[in-house]
């Protein structure tokens, strides 16, 4: 995979830690997990434990008595995205041990196929870790108050983590991951995929879709440019639902998958050209798994349930921010011939082999023989945790305490938005 991608998703965990400014623990030199070839420094544990930490607090805040002042729902059963269930101060705990121990059987698994990752791309790593840890993620919403930037160094080193610790756990990490998985999995590796299987998993799991987003209210602005939105009359709303249902129904009579799709294709042109929206159409289509569209949790329902060739209208919301959608699912083959291809092949087969992946780490790790410092334990998940009070419409203090409070908070907020809508 290329590196971009993947530092990608480090900055999605790295935002993930931004939350809190914790206290107590000083850096030191003991080490967390060992064996007979190789030493982690206990930062590396402290690492993955609040990456873990932040993880279960997502997972937490889906529980119906989960209260952001208090730190009781560390003693609340969660359930992950495989759907394990366990006690989130566990679940913290057994993760942050489980990467770890990755660490040991993912460098093993490289010696053995006498694989080290390109110098340039591990550069590209450590140049991206070494940002992050200098000038943190630059926050666009609150630089209006001076609160731009919080370099993770201020928050780590207060946690016990080095630079040289996090530049293992993220730099390191993400590359020799990324690159044992290509050496099993991608062409010519012991767990390549037939591709006959490839082509089967993608049309069993992957659609092509296309939506029409209309407004269900109007936008105005005063002398002074300030915008404002009206909901529609119920006359109004009927007219355009009566419009777009008409379309979903010419298109859902057609004879076949290739006459629904010419239907579908002629109604949008045709609208689009009528609402003089030819220079910027609404229209979106993309080509994504069943269950990770990431439209919006009424459109995603609607996608995943539609056949192929076949149309559907989702409203969404009420008042003056209602949403009409007009949704479409391209057949099969248009699907194929648009995503089947050497530039996607290698997404397609993460998609389709990571859970693999992280099953054989399973298997490499319990075969493992390392010992594990005594210093681990002394280590709580609560030692990350920030009482977060409710909401309130005040302007931010212009003390700096209460401006990192507010940065904090925004990250937070930006970060749980970053994971709902992340790409593959």
């Amino acid at each position: 995979m290329k590196p971009a991608v993947k530092i990608g998703s480090l900055m999605l965990a790295v935002l993930m830690l931004f939350t809190a400014i914790a206290s107590g623990c000083t850096v030191t030199k003991d080490f967390s997990y060992k064996t007979d070839k190789k030493e982690l420094a206990i930062g590396i544990y402290i690492y993955e434990l609040s990456e873990a930490y932040f993880k279960a607090q997502d997972y937490a805040e889906k529980l119906d008595d989960y209260d952001a002042a208090k730190d009781s729902w560390l003693d609340m059963e969660i359930t992950d995205d495989d759907g394990n269930t366990a006690v989130a101060r566990q679940w913290i705990k057994d993760t942050a041990e489980r990467k770890c121990l990755e660490m040991f059987v993912i460098e093993d698994q490289l010696n053995t196929l006498g694989a080290t990752v390109d110098s340039a791309t591990l550069e590209q790593y450590k140049t991206q870790s070494k940002n992050y840890w200098d000038f943190g993620v630059p926050d666009a919403s609150y630089l209006q108050y001076g609160y731009g930037y919080n370099p993770l160094k201020e928050n780590y080193s207060k946690w016990g983590i080095s630079y040289e610790s996090f530049e293992y756990a993220t730099s390191d990490y993400y590359a020799m991951r990324e690159l044992l998985f290509d050496k099993l999995y991608l062409d010519g590796g012991s767990e390549a995929p037939a591709e006959a299987d490839v082509e089967k998993y993608f049309e069993e799991n992957y659609v092509k879709y296309s939506y029409v987003p209309v407004e269900l209210y109007t936008t105005e602005e005063d002398e002074d440019g300030n915008s404002s939105s009206k909901a529609m009359s119920d006359e109004e709303i009927k007219k355009v639902t009566e419009e777009f249902d008409g379309y979903a129904k010419a298109v859902n009579d057609a004879k076949d998958v290739a006459a629904a799709t010419e239907a579908f294709e002629a109604q949008v042109t045709a609208y689009v050209d009528a609402k003089g929206l030819s220079e910027n159409s609404p229209q979106v289509t993309n080509t994504a798994l069943r269950d990770k569209t990431n439209v919006g949790e009424e459109v995603d329902k609607a996608i995943a349930e539609l056949g192929e060739g076949k149309a559907t209208t989702v409203k969404v919301g009420e008042g003056e921010s209602a949403m009409y959608y007009y949704v479409f699912r391209y057949g099969t083959q248009s699907a194929k011939d648009d995503y089947l291809n050497d530039t996607n092949m290698e997404s397609i087969i993460h998609n389709m082999k990571d859970s693999d992946y992280t099953e054989l780490l399973k298997k490499l790790i319990s075969d493992l023989n390392y010992e594990k410092s005594s210093s681990v334990d002394g280590y709580d998940p609560g030692m990350f945790f920030v009482a977060k009070e409710p909401e309130t419409t005040e302007a931010p203090a212009e003390d700096a305490a209460e401006g990192e409070d507010i940065q904090a908070d925004n990250n937070a907020e930006a970060a749980d938005a970053a994971a709902e809508s992340v790409a593959e």
